[in-house]
């Protein structure tokens, strides 16, 4: 028997490399309140946090409902610009090259809101398209909760015990955990700055996509 029947994304720092335009969105916010700008690679590390995060690192002296209102601008900001320099991450389209012509199912699992990921994944031109897309917003509790991985398994036909989940940060190795499934650490993502994969609980480890295509090939060859 193979290693699973199914393999899901997570989108930001796994799927998709969104990071220059998170950093321009959130430098154009900077440089209209006039404060310093946050070099990309700290905007690179924290975007796997969220949202909030991001905003947060660029003002860190901005109280809560400060950080709420420049979180709408710099949401708004992005959403303007949302596909200008993001793509897969090279070598990734052969990846789902490879799981089409093999027939695999395989889907996206998100905590991007809705509004942000069906405008995004619709204006990329993807090799293959996803079976299933959950967004942040799907349901009423997103990852690591297990119940956003579950649907994605179930839209796509298969049990939860024969899917592979793929993410870069923590709570993309605790939400398959907790839902059954086994886990990969895509450690070419946006690690936060204090991660530390050595000790994250996965059951594989890809260094670059080209690890994810070998695996992919053997598994499904």
């Amino acid at each position: 028997m193979r290693e699973f029947d199914c393999v899901l994304f997570d989108l930001d720092g796994t799927l998709l490399d969104t990071s220059y335009d998170f950093a321009w969105a959130l430098n154009t916010l900077q440089k209209q309140e006039s404060v310093p700008l946050t070099p990309y690679w700290r905007i690179r590390q924290t975007i796997s946090s969220g949202g909030r995060a991001v905003v947060k690192l660029g003002f860190p002296d901005a109280d809560d409902a400060t950080i709420e209102a420049l979180r709408e601008r710099f949401l708004a900001l992005y959403h303007e610009n949302i596909s200008v320099h993001t793509d897969l991450f090279p070598g990734l389209e052969k990846v789902l090259t490879h799981l089409q012509e093999k027939a695999v199912p395989w889907g996206i699992v998100t905590n991007k809101p809705a509004w942000l990921t069906d405008k995004l994944l619709g204006e990329l031109d993807l090799p293959a398209q996803p079976q299933t897309v959950v967004s942040g917003d799907t349901l009423a509790v997103r990852k690591p909760h297990p119940e956003p991985m579950w649907l994605a398994a179930e839209q796509c036909g298969v049990a939860p015990e024969r899917c592979l989940y793929i993410g870069d940060h923590p709570r993309d190795i605790e939400a398959p955990r907790n839902a059954g499934m086994q886990s990969a650490a895509a450690l070419y993502g946006f690690l936060p700055l204090d991660a530390e994969p050595d000790s994250w609980p996965a059951d594989y480890r890809y260094h670059a996509p080209a690890d994810i295509l070998h695996h992919m090939q053997k598994v499904f060859p």
